[in-house]
């Protein structure tokens, strides 16, 4: 067989020369549909109000959107306003986009006194179907956006695959790791604590976890407490060793702290656990001047002890500090994170990972692009995020004494809302001013700035984001960088391998159960323990407490006393609030009691 020069050239080219990522050159309107739906699945609440997406269509069509635009323009203007509807006239400038109808069921959960017919009346339950439309801008001509009449491209911005931590700051004092979502960063803190043990009498060391969520710092347990309860925290952190009585235990082998007569003990064997450590710490900063031991095992003491810290000590403000902490994680986050689904389940595995494994994010490289991925979508739908995270939060902070007016204000924005705002992220969609045709190029470029990335809102960049690193070989074009701002945008390489947007299949670092189990094992197997792990209490639910919880609080006509008796301790109390008096026998411990006693 004769092949020719060229023929030969081609083929061997072809079985030989490694091929361009063809995912860096792709740009999909569904992308951002589907990332935008995934944001509003994320919004949906079932508390004090509820929120529930009902549909969720786009308008294709150019003609249904203006005409669907006009009828909700007209819609919304005043009764006999002079001002008139710009829907009535044909834009020069237009705009190529999409339409996205979002409806909600918006309810009230208690009862609220409305206007109707001029008499003031008490509605229960009262709701409404809300539509909001949300605008997006559509690719065109491969990698552009069509604004106003002119083009903008668009840019890949790289950002952390999950957390960072402040390693890289050369006046860090604390010890940091970040996680950001698309409404809100996780900050967790250690620091530690020194408790006088009460047999020894000396300080011991402990460690202690803080949080800023909220731009509030919160011990990071308090969440985790407030949510589960004693009895849920220690199934949730797989703790069994802890103990809290009137009594001290006066053993070698334990450690004991002491505080307004309610002493909380372990083992010393696994005090060696930071979580250990932290959950004992937290207990005993728990304990205010008040408290008796039964409080401690009331879910209602520790709602009231987050909301203190959130400067109102009420049950009330408790659970809507949970309640906004529900909603601060995203599906876009939770489908991005590469760890396994039981440990990114919902916003309390996400902290008890920052917890467990703080000490080995604490080393992640920042600088190493291997643990980051690149976003187009998801940085366009971020500025819708910030825009319903507000009206949201502060209606979460009204707690029972919201209303249905103010849930719809909160959800509703302008159509045009994202397209007004995303031409003012120059880092990420700018201007096309291009001469020649280098569309190849342009589809490559890449900025570590913008929403949610380094240098935003006008914070200072560390230098050594700005050098170039190894992990950068192969991935980013070494020679390319901004002359105006050097290391902070720049070309991908196009024969870099993407692996679902990310530019390695590295795993999150979640090792604690092979690390924790050792301490278990060897206090499992050691000699004369007096504590055993009440395994009934599992079949506890602390999702459904909570929620009754919130009816309580909305009704305000009855009290639910989860004391739990530590014989039988799925027993739920309900009883009026001249019951509430009536003596319940004190549990021994946290959740254990001494074997000869069983």
């Amino acid at each position: 067989m004769i092949i020719n020069q060229s023929q030969f050239m081609r083929q061997f080219n072809e079985t030989h020369r490694e091929e361009f990522e063809p995912e860096l050159f792709k740009r999909d309107n569904m992308d951002l549909v589907r990332s935008l739906e995934q944001l509003v699945r994320s919004c949906e609440r079932d508390k004090y109000f509820t929120l529930k997406l009902l549909s969720f269509n786009v308008i294709w069509d150019y003609e249904d959107i203006y005409n669907t635009l006009r009828a909700h323009e007209e819609k919304r203007r005043r009764k006999n306003s002079k001002i008139e509807n710009s829907y009535d006239f044909i834009n020069i400038k237009d705009t190529d986009m999409m339409l996205v109808k979002i409806e909600w069921l918006v309810r009230h959960n208690g009862i609220e006194r409305q206007e109707i017919d001029g008499k003031t009346i008490e509605v229960v339950n009262p709701e409404e179907v809300l539509e909001v439309l949300v605008a997006l801008p559509r690719f065109t001509k491969g990698y552009y956006f069509k604004l106003s009449g002119s083009y903008y491209t668009t840019t890949f911005q790289i950002v952390d695959g999950s957390t960072y931590n402040n390693s890289t700051a050369s006046q860090s004092k604390v010890d940091t790791v970040t996680m950001k979502t698309m409404f809100m960063p996780i900050r967790i803190f250690r620091s530690f604590r020194e408790i006088v043990d009460v047999r020894t009498k000396t300080p011991i060391k402990v460690i202690e976890y803080n949080s800023i969520i909220f731009n509030n710092v919160v011990n990071a347990m308090f969440y985790l407490l407030a949510h589960f309860g004693l009895y849920g925290l220690a199934q949730f952190l797989e703790i069994d060793c802890v103990s809290i009585t009137s009594e001290p235990i006066i053993d070698e082998n334990f450690i004991c702290f002491e505080k307004r007569g309610i002493y909380i003990s372990c083992p010393k064997v696994c005090f060696q656990d930071p979580m250990v450590q932290a959950m004992m710490s937290t207990i005993y900063m728990g304990i205010n001047k008040d408290a008796q031991i039964n409080d401690l095992f009331d879910i209602r003491y520790w709602l009231k002890n987050l909301g203190a810290s959130f400067k109102n000590a009420s049950i009330d403000k408790g659970l809507f500090v949970l309640d906004s902490v529900d909603g601060i994680y995203d599906n876009i986050t939770k489908n991005d994170l590469h760890l396994p689904d039981e440990d990114k389940e919902n916003i309390y595995t996400i902290i008890r990972w920052l917890l467990r494994e703080f000490s080995n994010l604490r080393v992640k490289e920042n600088v190493d692009v291997r643990t980051k991925r690149i976003r187009i979508a998801d940085y366009v739908t971020a500025v819708y995020a910030a825009k319903l995270s507000k009206g949201i939060y502060r209606i979460s902070d009204m707690g029972a004494r919201v209303t249905l007016k103010k849930v719809i204000q909160a959800i509703y924005t302008q159509p045009l809302y994202v397209l007004n705002n995303i031409s003012t992220m120059s880092n990420l969609v700018a201007y096309r001013d291009m001469v020649n045709d280098n569309d190849a190029t342009v589809a490559l470029k890449y900025t570590y700035k913008g929403i949610s990335g380094l240098g935003e809102d006008g914070a200072s960049v560390q230098p050594i984001y700005r050098y170039v690193d190894p992990s950068h070989i192969g991935i980013l074009d070494l020679d390319a960088s901004s002359g105006s701002d050097p290391g902070m945008s720049g070309m991908i390489c196009p024969m870099t391998k993407i692996y679902d947007h990310s530019f390695s299949e590295y795993e999150e670092p979640n090792t604690w159960r092979e690390s924790y189990t050792p301490l278990v094992e060897e206090y499992k197997l050691g000699k004369d323990q007096p504590i055993d792990f009440e395994k009934e209490l599992e079949k506890f639910n602390f999702n459904k407490l909570r929620d009754q919880i919130v009816q309580e609080e909305l009704e305000l006509n009855k009290i639910i006393c989860p004391v739990e008796n530590i014989y039988d301790p799925n027993i739920l109390y309900t009883c009026s609030s001249a019951q509430i008096e009536k003596q319940v026998e004190q549990p021994k411990s946290l959740f254990t009691i001494r074997k000869d006693e069983e």
